[in-house]
């Protein structure tokens, strides 16, 4: 059912992302151990190495606007007790990439970009600000924000909006109120950032689960995003809860056995979900919906024995693809 392309062999892979830059389609990916980060561009195949290390990368993404700037979280290596991560920039000056350390953020986890009017706001969570061990969850992770300009340019002094993120995992992009949003996710739910011009950036929660990762999309096509969630940390369960009455009501669970990865979008014309399993099965899953009022989900199984980490669905030259990182087997792979 599935055609496996294989990008690039990466020891213990953990981020997979997709985006254009450079006037190109790109694939960036990084491993969670001390390993080099890349770029592999899907026009040309050419493979390029972004940074040497450290590693430890949690997440990498472009800065809106820019054809040579990218921010990535790097440090955080297993077990996860380190406190030298940090927001990194990669710079690419006559085809040559480097990298610094911009921001000491101990345990920094995800990172993402929101343009406000014409300011691009890096927002930065960390998953715990010390552990004492992997199972120390007594310091509870935070949220900032920083402007940060095309080329870079920042006075990197964030904003702290929110000092009580524990188990932060989740970080993306939603429309809430009508508005597009940065949210968060941890154990004390899901949180938007709201921004107003008056008064800055508030947080507020709009979920109340512990949720590890989550999507906000459509996916019966009634113009009204519902709400995919893994539920608990590292859970052992996919969720989609659509919002009656200003309530959100489950209509649909599956089981999972340490989920992560989680995306969905359009395949083939039809509203999907994948989502991957990092213990038992390790297998990468596909969710295909079929009639969401009745709870109607078709599961296929893409491939096992690979514990994906990060997944993406996308659309390049009229084909539908699925991006994800298999950690198990070492590779950045996409699906067709």
């Amino acid at each position: 059912m599935f055609k496996k392309t294989k990008l690039l062999s990466l020891e213990c892979v953990y981020t997979a992302n997709v985006f254009n830059f450079g006037g190109s389609l790109q694939v960036a990916a990084g491993s969670e151990l001390e390993f080099p980060s890349h770029l592999v561009n899907l026009e040309t195949q050419t493979l390029t190495e972004i940074a040497s290390g450290p590693g430890g990368t949690m997440s990498l993404v472009p800065i809106p606007g820019s054809k040579d700037r990218l921010v990535s979280v790097m440090g955080l290596f297993p077990p996860f007790i380190s406190n030298g991560a940090g927001i990194y920039l990669h710079s690419k000056s006559d085809d040559t990439w480097s990298a610094s350390k911009v921001l000491e953020l101990p345990f920094a986890h995800r990172c993402e970009f929101l343009t406000i009017g014409n300011v691009n706001y890096l927002f930065a969570a960390s998953c715990s600000k010390h552990k004492a061990n992997p199972e120390d969850w007594s310091n509870a992770g935070e949220l900032f924000v920083v402007a940060v300009d095309e080329a870079g340019n920042s006075d990197w002094k964030p904003t702290l909006l929110l000092d009580n993120l524990v188990r932060n995992h989740g970080m993306g992009k939603a429309v809430i109120n009508g508005v597009e949003s940065l949210c968060v996710s941890g154990a004390e739910g899901i949180f938007a950032v709201e921004h107003d011009q008056e008064t800055g950036f508030k947080v507020v929660r709009i979920f109340p689960n512990e949720v590890s990762e989550f999507v906000y999309i459509d996916l019966d096509g009634d113009g009204i995003d519902e709400l995919v969630t893994i539920e608990p940390f590292h859970g052992n369960t996919l969720n989609i809860y659509k919002q009656k009455s200003g309530e959100w009501e489950s209509c649909y669970t599956s089981s999972l056995s340490f989920g992560h990865g989680l995306s969905a979008g359009k395949f083939k014309g039809d509203s999907v979900i994948v989502v991957g399993n990092r213990r038992d099965s390790e297998a990468l899953e596909f969710h295909k919906v079929i009639d969401l009022s009745k709870g109607q989900i078709e599961m296929t199984e893409i491939e096992r024995n690979v514990g994906p980490t990060q997944t993406k669905l996308f659309h390049h030259n009229g084909t539908d693809y699925i991006l994800s990182a298999n950690q198990l087997k070492n590779e950045v792979v996409i699906y067709s």
